[in-house]
């Protein structure tokens, strides 16, 4: 069976990411720190709307690998007498 890559993402791998992201949400979400300084180092997280963007990213990636994403169709009909 071939392997289905959409946006240069297996279905293993885009299921991957979007856990990662979803981790990443809830511990943000879950009061980790946001943004701290020790000594000359710094650390910024990520916002929630950026998390969130890239969690429908990958959404989206995975409901296309699994065939379950809808997709625009055109039909061409032709009347006949």
């Amino acid at each position: 069976m071939p392997v289905t890559i959409v946006d240069g993402f297996t279905l293993i791998e885009a299921q991957t990411q979007l856990a990662l992201w979803k981790t990443c949400a809830q511990e943000l979400a879950s009061g980790q720190a946001k943004r701290y300084r020790i000594g000359t180092r710094e650390f910024e997280a990520l916002d929630l709307d950026e998390i969130y963007r890239m969690i429908r990213y990958f959404a989206g990636i995975v409901d296309k690998l699994n065939g379950s994403a809808r997709s625009t169709r055109v039909q061409v009909v032709v009347p006949r007498d």
